[in-house]
């Protein structure tokens, strides 16, 4: 009964007698990770974005930047998508996101992300199931096409 001994586990301030916690099921977000692909400037893929390629489960790219995706990423993550269909790859995105709650997927679009249509419209499909980080300006360049001395 309440007071016959020492108040081993004090209520806490503003909670009901008795009152349990339930929490809903855990929901793990994932990441949507939009990186620009092209000429760049320096000639080099910046680091982070290489990175982020790497520890992706997926890559989402319209046909005009796989083949320098395909340079940094193996070809059974890369997907292409219809870059001129928004509602379509957004679908896509979003789709493949319920199938793989938590997952990593990177969104490659021809310069910077910020400026593609299909990103954005992915992006703000999504809601706030999934967490959006955007690089901004190009990250991934084509390797150089010069044989090596």
């Amino acid at each position: 009964m309440a007071g016959d001994g020492p108040d081993l586990f004090p209520r806490r301030r503003g909670g009901l007698p008795g009152a349990r916690c339930h929490r809903g099921p855990r929901t793990r977000t994932g990441t949507l990770i939009g990186l620009g692909v092209g000429p760049g400037e320096s000639g080099t893929p910046a680091s982070g974005a290489v990175d982020r390629l790497a520890a992706a489960e997926v890559v989402f790219v319209p046909g005009d930047t796989e083949a320098t995706v395909l340079f940094y990423a193996e070809a059974w993550r890369v997907e292409r998508i219809d870059g001129s269909d928004a509602a379509a790859a957004a679908r896509r995105v979003a789709d493949w996101f319920a199938a793989h709650p938590g997952g990593t997927a990177v969104f490659a679009t021809a310069g910077d992300p910020g400026d593609s249509r299909p990103f954005a419209v992915a992006a703000r499909g999504l809601g706030r199931a999934v967490r959006v980080q955007r690089l901004p300006g190009v990250t991934i360049v084509p390797p150089r096409r010069l044989p090596l001395a």
